[in-house]
This record gives structure tokens, C-alpha cells and sequence, in this order.
């Protein structure tokens, strides 16, 4: 039963995921490490959340705190939402603390999220793992300040997959209540694919530096920063993504339809979607190009997409362009750290069956 949560990330989607399951009746539990506690500071004393918009009310958390331990202690779920770039950290703090029985939450999974916490805890020792769901995007869109949240979106479609596979009808039916838009998918592989994040960020990024370096947040990053060409880079990264879902034999759809489902566009034409979708189009950019578009987007996500690609033997020839113009830019080699290959992974040297065998039932076959 999912009754008692621990959420890990006081960001915006931190945020709102702990106001909208508090209102939905859980008892949750608000984590943040030392370093990010001034996202704590007004909870601290009174532990209450304003949450406006698609989520409303006043939610009392049971907990807000910088003690991982003594987040985790006695819950039942433990929900992660932070950038995938804070993942290696979490899943290693978490090993000492994680039981079987517990449901680990990836909120978002950002591409992969799911067989990286399984890899790190392998590695740690971990001989049982918990049932891990990736979802392949936020279940919000939100921005929060201080105690107060604006949920603009809960999202109306969201894939998400369970590891292993043969756990999604037993913790999928309380999931889905929580979350409606919910649509389960054959495996968090499936999920991590439906991401639209690298496919989207990179472009607009890299083809828009000098505004983002000169303007900062005064760029709208979608409504300023989408043109005919930008949106035509999307769309052949986006075939790319749908090839290898295609391949591996999961259902692959276009990802400004999923926009329109999800509610962020009213347009499945890849210019009219991100430049003028109500989800979208008001947008601020960052103020760097340091910044998780490049590092996260591109290093774990495009990274990804690209070592699948050659396990498959489906060429990715417009990823590993912009994972190369994001090692120009960044001056980070992206693809040599390789930190979301299927070798980083621990999944280099599988067949496709024995891949799917993994995916499906969690145990990794004997070397």
C-alpha cells in the first residue's frame, strides 16, 4: 500500500508531488540535502505547502528535514524527484537505507533512471532489490517559491514502467489512482524512451547560445527560441527516438502528439507545438549554457539514445551530431564519460532476449 511517502528534492516538482499526495490524503515526508536546505527554509517551521492551480489547498507535511535517515525511516514509498544528474548520489545514499519491500518512485527517470539506481545498487551489494518505477516525465508542471507551489499542469499522459516489468499489475492499480494520466508501459526502458527532454532541450539550446548567454531568462526558451529550423532538428531527433522504440518492439508516437495529450499543446506540428503550446510558449530560458540541457539532456539522455543505437544497430547520426556540438560548447566529453551507456548500465554483452529477460524480471543473466 502506498500510505506513507517520502519525497527526495525540494525543487518544484519535489514540491508539488509532496503538496498533491498530502492532499490526497498520504502522510508525506519532505527531503532535501544540506547543501539545497534554503529550498526548506519557510517549511521548516510550520511544514505547510500552498499548492495553487491544478493542485489546491494548504497540505501539512508530516516532516521536512535534511536527515536522509530519518526521512526513510518506517515509510513505504520513497519517491525521487531530482535532475538525473543527482541520481549516482541519491541511489548511494539510499542503498543503506532501501528495503525490499519498499517502492522506489523515479519522478522523472529522465531516460534510464531506473536501470541506473539498479546498477548502483548491484554495485553497492544490494542482493534484493525494491520495485523501482520510472515515470518518463515529471508528473507536473510547476514552478514553487519558498512554501508556495503553482501546479500549472498535473499531466495528462504519462508513460511509465516498473523494474521489474512483472511488478506493474500489482503496484500500478494504487499509481494510477493517485496519478489519472498514468499509461503503463511493457518496461522502464519504454518509459525512459517516451522522454521528450533530449529530444526537445538540445536543439534549441545549442542553436540558440548567443541569446541564452546575451539575454538569460528575458528569452523565452520555446516561444523565442523554436523556428521553422529548430523545430525541423527536433523532428529528426525525435524519428531517431522513435526508431529504437520501434526496434525494441514498444508503440512510438510523434512527441508533439504527446504534447497535445499530456495537455502543454494544442498543435501536433513540431513548430506550432513548442512555440505556441500554452505549456510552453511563455517559458523563461536559463541565464548558462551551464546548465542540465547540455549535461543532463545531452550527457545521460542523447548519450543513451546513441549507445542503444549502436546495440541495435539503428543508426542515430543527428544525436551523435548534437552530442558533439554539446562537447564543443561545454568543452565535456559527453560521450566518453558515457554515463548512461548500456555499459555504465552493466548491461554491455547482452543479447536482446537476454535484455528484455532482464527488463522483464529484474535478474541479470549469469556472466
Amino acid at each position: 500500500m502506498i500510505e506513507h511517502i517520502v519525497i527526495l528534492g525540494a525543487g518544484n516538482g519535489g514540491k508539488a508531488a509532496a503538496a498533491d499526495l498530502t492532499l490526497q490524503g498520504k502522510r508525506v515526508r519532505l527531503f532535501e540535502y544540506p547543501e539545497f536546505k534554503q529550498n526548506l527554509e519557510e517549511l521548516l517551521q510550520h511544514k505547510t505547502l500552498a499548492a495553487t492551480g491544478a493542485v489546491w489547498g494548504k497540505a501539512a507535511l508530516e516532516m521536512v528535514t535534511s536527515n536522509l535517515a530519518q526521512a526513510v525511516d518506517g515509510v513505504d514509498t520513497v519517491m525521487v524527484c531530482t535532475q538525473a544528474l543527482a541520481h549516482e548520489r541519491v541511489a548511494r545514499d539510499l542503498a543503506p537505507l532501501i528495503r525490499p519491500e519498499h517502492l522506489l518512485i523515479l519522478n522523472p527517470g529522465s531516460t534510464g533512471g531506473a536501470l541506473h539506481f539498479a546498477r548502483t545498487f548491484h554495485m553497492v551489494g544490494l542482493k534484493t532489490l525494491p520495485t523501482i518505477v520510472e515515470t518518463s516525465t515529471l508528473t507536473y508542471g510547476c514552478r514553487a517559491k519558498g512554501a508556495i507551489v503553482d501546479v500549472a499542469v498535473k499531466v495528462k499522459r504519462v508513460l511509465y514502467g516498473t523494474l521489474p516489468g512483472s511488478a506493474a499489475d500489482g503496484v500500478g492499480p494504487e499509481l494510477e489512482a493517485l496519478y489519472p494520466g498514468l499509461v503503463r508501459g511493457a518496461s522502464v526502458l519504454e518509459a525512459g524512451l517516451n522522454n521528450g527532454n533530449p529530444v526537445i532541450h538540445p536543439p534549441i539550446a545549442i542553436l540558440n547560445a548567443a541569446r541564452i548567454e546575451n539575454e538569460g531568462p528575458a528569452m523565452r526558451f520555446y516561444g523565442d527560441g523554436i523556428s521553422p529550423t529548430v523545430a525541423r532538428m527536433i523532428r529528426k531527433l525525435d524519428e531517431e527516438r522513435m526508431a529504437l522504440l520501434k526496434t525494441l518492439g514498444y508503440p512510438a508516437q510523434p512527441d508533439p502528439v504527446t504534447s497535445v495529450e499530456q495537455g502543454y499543446a494544442a498543435s501536433i506540428d513540431y513548430y506550432e507545438c513548442y512555440s505556441q503550446g500554452p505549456g510552453f510558449v511563455d517559458f523563461a530560458g536559463p541565464d548558462t549554457l551551464d546548465h542540465r540541457y547540455f549535461h543532463e539532456d545531452i550527457g545521460m539522455g542523447l548519450v543513451m539514445l546513441c549507445s542503444l543505437g549502436e546495440f541495435l544497430g539503428v543508426p542515430t547520426p543527428t544525436c551523435r551530431t548534437f552530442v558533439q556540438m554539446g562537447e564543443v560548447i561545454s568543452g565535456i566529453p559527453y560521450a566518453a564519460e558515457g554515463r548512461r551507456t548500456l555499459k555504465a548500465l552493466g548491461l554491455e554483452g547482452l543479447s536482446l532476449e537476454e535484455l528484455k529477460s532482464f527488463l522483464e524480471t529484474g535478474e541479470r543473466p549469469p556472466i
